[in-house]
């Protein structure tokens, strides 16, 4: 990361003051200090302004944010820039498209070095906002931080967290500010060059306070954060210089460790080349390289998680004895894989332009419901009657030359892709795309249009009188809902 997205370097000396604990030498001192960001969690902008020249030799950035904006507002800037310090604005901005970007223009003009905004404020807000930054001159550009999840929450799904923070690298944002229990799965999602700031950071043996997720600077820094932000174990330390120099030291430590142990990462961290344009250094669209690897990534610890992989001798409902088999309900049973999943896949087939999306019953009724809800068309499925036929029951029906996704759980060989389709195309309808959870065809299988899948897993599928398994006498189980 680049001293530049850091915060460069303070204004002030470098030696600790007389009494107090000695700093680590230079250069992991300067290093560690750049990544400190003091919190004015203060009303006062004379107190604030105090605090600022009491330990700004020793913190890389000053963090003001609502509490005493709302105080003191543009003025609170002038306190704080006067101690030679980049500033961090932490007013979380979350509002329409054109109010947050007229913001980030007026923090630009503030010279304001990081900003604030909701992630949850959405696709359009997010690249309004990085638009905003990138119109202005590079030395003015506010570098804009994604407020995934506030660490006072205790319960937040980790996963929910890597979704945000994915969607503000591909609207733009230069980064994102996550508490430092889901730092190690945002650098392995999100890659290096996207900064990740963290709040929620307290010395070992210091109170939590109202914070529900923290963890220690050494741990933070460890996992791959950044910037760490620290309030109140400064502010309300009977000496903030001596709090301010040991924190230093704790992350200096931190990262002699990290570049002892990954020379690459470390390069990276204190001063390799990191993009500096106006976007910043995401993957623009979800088709890049990089979003693929992560999502399948993270859908395969998901599918282990879930126990959907089976190892056995197992009966397909092509007909095929395979020695693996997926179960995608146990990964489907828990409502935030499937949404997750939902909505990965909606990104796949949303360039396809669906109008509805129709699932075979039972296997991808829950996905198919799931990337219905995600691409904001009508949710279908079709079931097989006593023949073992399939058909559109219960009022359902679809409209002559009505754009349609078939969706379902696992493709083997296309079989009841291929027989929805018919179905479809028998209502007049054409199917523009066809979507999977897991592609295990092995590119044995043939349709007249694409066929988007979020992971291809190989496994063996062969006629019974092929199969090891049943010519050493085991039975193959059936763990599919469809009869054969």
């Amino acid at each position: 990361m680049d001293a530049d997205r850091l915060g460069g370097k303070p204004a002030h000396g470098s030696a600790a003051p007389a009494g107090h604990a000695a700093a680590v030498p230079a250069p992991a001192a300067h290093d560690a200090r750049r990544r400190l960001i003091l919190a004015l969690d203060v009303s006062d902008v004379e107190a604030a302004g105090g605090l600022a020249s009491r330990v700004a030799a020793h913190v890389g950035g000053l963090k003001i944010g609502s509490e005493l904006f709302t105080s003191a507002g543009p003025a609170a800037l002038a306190a704080a820039a006067a101690s030679g310090l980049p500033i961090f604005l932490d007013l979380k901005f979350h509002d329409i498209p054109n109010t947050v970007a007229r913001a980030v223009r007026s923090a630009a003009r503030h010279g304001v070095r990081w900003l604030t905004l909701h992630t949850s404020g959405g696709r359009a807000m997010l690249e309004a906002a990085a638009q905003a930054s990138a119109e202005q001159p590079p030395d003015r550009r506010p570098l804009l931080l994604g407020v995934t999840v506030l660490t006072s929450l205790a319960a937040e799904d980790p996963e929910e967290v890597v979704d945000r923070a994915l969607l503000a690298q591909r609207c733009g944002l230069d980064g994102v500010v996550a508490s430092p229990l889901e730092v190690a799965r945002l650098r392995e999602a999100c890659g290096p060059g996207f900064l990740l700031v963290t709040p929620g950071v307290r010395p070992a043996g210091a109170a939590r306070d109202d914070q529900a997720r923290v963890a220690t600077p050494a741990a933070a820094i460890r996992d791959g954060a950044d910037l760490l932000v620290v309030g109140r174990p400064i502010l309300e330390a009977s000496d903030p210089v001596a709090a301010a120099v040991a924190l230093v030291n704790e992350i200096a430590a931190a990262l002699t460790d990290q570049r002892a142990a990954s020379p690459q990462r470390s390069g990276m961290a204190s001063g390799a080349a990191a993009p500096a344009t106006g976007k910043g250094s995401a993957p623009q669209d979800a088709e890049s390289a990089g979003w693929t690897v992560s999502m399948q990534t993270r859908l395969r610890r998901m599918l282990e998680d879930s126990g959907a992989f089976l190892e056995g001798h197992f009966l397909l409902s092509s007909g095929l004895h395979s020695d693996r088999y997926v179960q995608c309900a146990k990964l489907l049973q828990h409502p935030g894989y499937a949404r997750r999943a939902g909505a990965w896949l909606a990104e796949r087939l949303r360039t396809h332009a669906p109008e509805s999306v129709i699932s075979v019953a039972l296997g991808g009724l829950v996905i198919g419901q799931e990337v219905a809800a995600a691409l904001g068309v009508r949710a279908l499925f079709a079931e097989r009657d006593a023949t073992g036929t399939l058909r559109l029951r219960r009022g359902f029906a679809l409209q002559p030359g009505e754009r349609v996704a078939v969706v379902d759980d696992v493709c083997t060989r296309g079989g009841s892709i291929s027989e929805c389709t018919a179905l479809v195309e028998s209502e007049g309808a054409t199917v523009a795309v066809a979507g999977a959870i897991i592609d295990r065809s092995g590119g044995e299988r043939s349709f007249a249009f694409p066929l988007e899948a979020l992971v291809e897993i190989a496994a063996v599928a062969l006629p019974q009188a092929e199969c090891p398994a049943c010519a050493a006498g085991t039975t193959a189980v059936k763990p599919g809902s469809r009869r054969l």
